[in-house]
């Protein structure tokens, strides 16, 4: 496999190699000919050298833990290189590199989070790479929390040819800033293959949830692998064995299609990753094995072509070929018309005194162009920033005005009183109550949605903006034409068609998320500990408060005595009925009150309860103490000790009692702030995040565009008639020198022409291949 994409990164560096051929030929040709106007053209041949010769290819593996993702690599590289036992996932990004050019042994270098010196690490034996690279290996497990990501150099041909590998965490890794590592990884890649395996068809949720943006904006570059696949040709379990092997085969590709299917709303993108170049089933097992029949049964081969074809087209080659290339032939006809203009003039039979005269009008109309261009720049200005005002306003209303409104909503109705009654009632998962959890899904999908309809509406606004600033530097250009056609200058076009990618912006934007996420989880760690060492301190005040509490209920047990008799008290009352002429007669009558033989008998029913079965306790004590020591002892002294029982047994009933509500306090203001962090807490989050982030993203988009409108402007219009000007005040100079200088630039002109002609058809071609 190794060969294949050994050919794959040949043939790459071959289309480099021509590339930089063309580049140095081109840059030659400019600098004689091409004007010192062309500041813009001249400046891009040191961008398009440093483009060309960034040829490092980024492979990136991603998926879950134990998918077979390190084995993948050993396969597609022939060798052990990376730890694959089970107990050793990946947890760390892990980049593995040629060589530097002044080092001969491998070795690992180690970078750190919090900005101190890197550190270097013999690679001496297999097992070093796996001290460094797992999160299970104990020895280094708090080291590796402050770990950023690893480097591992060491000799391999597919290395030495330009390839970088990527080794990342499981997707759903507890480590925050590793999973940003992923995202920038998958996003500077130039393939990406997500492993899988017939464990987990098609994506775990996790998975999804992590990928489900990166896909969207990156789907050209994935690969999807389902790795173990000598499990589905020769399946362990009898009943699979009897199914046909290619039915086997297209029931689990069914299976992943169809997950796929769930989560992919774009057609195209479904139709590429699950096509048969983006969907391949391989087992490295099988691949490593000695056996030919399973080497050529185990898919290796076909994920190892389709990866060389990925090495010389598509995304591994758009940023450091297709665009090279594609500017190199701006240049390369910006030259071509360059030196046609020149043999024009030098070819045309007007005077001296009339050139002077045109070149007089040229400087006139191209410094008037100018002052046009700046006022119309001026006036666009004010358009782009009152529609980026707009766009912001509408982004405040149907984005964050919602979410406000739902965290408003989730303080006022969630709170301890609410999770207590969730607890008491033994609701295992609390959560918010029915309507503000529909809500908080329906807007959370909201979100995504009111987010792709404004990026729409943005591109129209930016796209007409764009049009509009066009028409009105072609309306004066327009002019400005007319009067040159008099002088037999064409005016050069001008071409404001670029498109917009918005997924740096997005990527920027989930970065941010992901950062503030991790800085709330630290805030919370910190909680935490604090709140293990208030509880762990001794706490000497609630002691002595307990200790006080249980001496005075034990005197008031003690002070109880017998039951009291019925008080007999006196109180006014009738004594005698008035007649009809006399009136009542009152005095002290004798009546019983029986409220404290309640009382009495109330506490008597609670230590009765507490101490029901006393006589069969006494009767087990003396037992006991008979068995050990042959003495039985006396009722009394069975009395004393069952009363220091129970005691006893008061104590720790009261004790439990106390922490079972201090737990329980604890747990529902525990589970109060959990749920309202995750509800309340994300909706802040992304309400502070729209706030601070999208407004100046999009003033940044408009100013942008305008800046890309200005210097469009400058490179197509002014700079082009500049040169020209510059250009023909030389013809009149060597027009003044005479007939000789004339045709011998004539000549040098013609053959500059053909050379770019030349280089110009075989950059085109080049981009067709």
């Amino acid at each position: 496999m190794t060969n294949v994409l050994t050919q794959g990164l040949e043939r790459r560096q071959q289309k480099i190699a021509v590339a930089k051929d063309f580049l140095h030929r081109t840059q030659v040709l400019f600098d004689e000919f091409g004007s010192a106007e062309l500041r813009t053209s001249h400046a891009r041949f040191a961008e398009l050298l440093d483009a060309l010769d960034a040829d490092a290819i980024r492979l990136v593996v991603l998926g879950e833990f134990s998918r077979g993702k390190s084995s993948l690599v050993n396969a597609l590289l022939g060798i052990e290189l990376l730890p694959t036992a089970l107990q050793a996932t990946t947890a760390i990004n892990t980049f593995v590199r040629m060589l530097p050019a002044d080092r001969t042994e491998r070795f690992i270098r180690i970078h750190f989070q919090d900005g101190r010196q890197m550190q270097e690490v013999s690679w001496t034996d297999d097992l070093a790479l796996e001290r460094w690279g797992t999160e299970l290996d104990e020895s280094h497990a708090d080291v590796r929390q402050t770990l950023d990501y690893i480097e591992a150099f060491m000799a391999h041909p597919l290395l030495e040819k330009g390839l970088v590998l990527v080794d990342t965490p499981g997707l759903e890794t507890v480590i925050k800033h590793h999973e940003a590592i992923t995202r920038k990884a998958i996003a500077e890649a130039h393939i990406a293959l997500w492993v899988q395996n017939t464990t987990q068809l098609g994506g775990a949720a996790t998975e999804w949830e992590f990928l489900t943006e990166t896909l969207r904006n990156n789907f050209r570059k994935f690969v999807t692998v389902i790795s173990w696949w000598d499990k589905v040709l020769a399946p362990d379990d009898a009943r699979e064995r009897r199914v046909p092997v290619e039915q086997r085969m297209q029931d689990k590709l069914d299976v992943v299609r169809q997950n796929f299917r769930r989560h992919l709303q774009d057609d195209a993108e479904y139709e590429l990753l699950t096509d048969k170049n983006h969907l391949i089933p391989v087992s490295a097992h099988w691949a490593m094995d000695s056996d030919p029949k399973r080497q050529a049964q185990s898919g290796i081969e076909q994920l190892s072509q389709c990866i060389a074809q990925m090495f010389t087209s598509g995304e591994a080659l758009e940023q450091i070929y297709h665009k090279p290339m594609q500017q190199m032939s701006h240049i390369q006809l910006q030259l071509a018309e360059t030196l046609q203009d020149e043999l024009r003039q030098l070819s045309s039979d007007k005077t001296l005194e009339e050139r002077a005269r045109e070149l007089a009008h040229f400087d006139v109309e191209t410094k008037m162009l100018e002052l046009e261009a700046a006022a119309v720049a001026s006036s666009s200005s004010e358009e782009h920033e009152r529609a980026a005002k707009v766009l912001v306003e509408k982004i405040q209303r149907d984005l964050i005005s919602p979410l406000v409104d739902l965290k408003s909503d989730i303080e006022n109705q969630v709170d301890e009183r609410y999770v207590e009654r969730q607890i008491k009632q033994r609701v295992k998962n609390v959560s918010l109550p029915e309507d503000l959890h529909r809500q908080f899904q329906s807007i959370s999908v909201q979100v995504g949605v009111v987010w792709n309809k404004q990026k729409q509406q943005l591109i129209k606004v930016l796209d007409g903006l764009s049009v509009d600033y066009s028409k009105q530097m072609e309306k004066h250009a327009g002019r400005i034409k007319a009067e040159m056609g008099k002088l037999d200058v064409q005016m050069p076009s001008l071409d404001t068609q670029f498109s917009l990618d918005f997924s740096a912006i997005e990527q920027h934007h989930q970065q941010a998320m992901a950062l503030e996420e991790e800085i709330a989880a630290r805030q919370d760690q910190i909680e935490s500990i604090d709140s293990d060492l208030s509880q762990n301190r001794a706490n000497e005040k609630n002691l002595d408060l307990a200790r006080d509490a249980l001496a005075r209920a034990e005197r008031m047990r003690d002070n109880q005595g017998p039951q009291p008799s019925p008080r007999t008290a006196t109180r006014r009352d009738v004594v005698q009925k008035g007649g009809m002429y006399s009136s009542d007669t009152y005095g002290d009558v004798a009546y019983t009150d029986s409220s404290n033989v309640d009382v009495w008998m109330k506490e008597r029913d609670q230590l009765t309860s507490a101490l029901a079965g006393k006589e069969k306790r006494l009767e087990e004590i003396a037992a006991e103490e008979e068995r050990k020591t042959g003495i039985r002892i006396s009722l009394e002294k069975a009395q004393k000790k069952y009363e220091r029982e129970m005691q006893a047994f008061e104590k720790k009933k009261a004790r439990i009692e106390q922490e079972f509500q201090a737990a329980e306090g604890e747990l529902v203001k525990d589970t109060t702030r959990r749920l309202i962090k995750n509800t309340a807490g994300q909706l802040q989050q992304r309400i502070d995040h729209l706030q601070d982030h999208v407004s100046d993203a999009i003033h940044n988009v408009f100013a942008d565009q305008l800046q890309a409108l200005q210097d469009c402007v400058k490179e197509q219009y002014l700079e082009p008639l500049n040169a020209k000007l510059e250009k023909r005040t030389q013809i009149h100079s060597l027009l003044e020198q005479g007939k000789l200088d004339v045709a011998q630039r004539q000549t040098r002109l013609e053959q500059a022409s053909k050379e770019v002609e030349d280089l110009l058809t075989f950059t085109r071609n080049a981009l067709k291949a």
